[in-house]
């Protein structure tokens, strides 16, 4: 009974984390006048991770001359409705929501300043 409950429970928590897979792209503007700021056109590559129904794995890409540079990849906590996705450091906290068709992302840093805004579409 056990396994079974922890089966249907993986597969639920597996099916919520769905809606965000896939490939994204957009922008990423800076939400500060920072002169390390640039802003940038993106792609995020995110799937989900076998075993793990509280994480999904992303890929973040950035444009540069017409090719793709990653900027990072790892895994980031998704939440209970498999519409959130987080990855916090001590430096930054980087937060997703997935709404409809769209993803609108946040990076704020350890002080609470927002310093990048980003939306990102399939």
């Amino acid at each position: 009974m056990t396994l079974t409950f922890w089966l249907m429970t993986s597969f639920w928590m597996n099916a919520a984390a769905q809606p965000m897979a896939g490939v994204w792209r957009g922008d990423s503007v800076c939400a500060t006048d920072a002169p390390s700021c640039r802003n940038e056109t993106v792609v995020y590559y995110i799937k989900s991770v076998p075993d793990k129904p509280q994480v999904m794995f992303v890929q973040a890409d950035k444009i540069v001359g017409g090719k793709a540079i990653t900027m990072g990849a790892g895994e980031w906590e998704c939440d209970a409705t498999g519409k959130t996705l987080t990855l916090r450091t001590e430096e930054r906290s980087w937060r997703l929501q997935f709404a409809q068709d769209q993803i609108e992302g946040v990076l704020t840093l350890a002080d609470g300043t927002v310093f990048r805004k980003m939306t990102l579409k399939r």
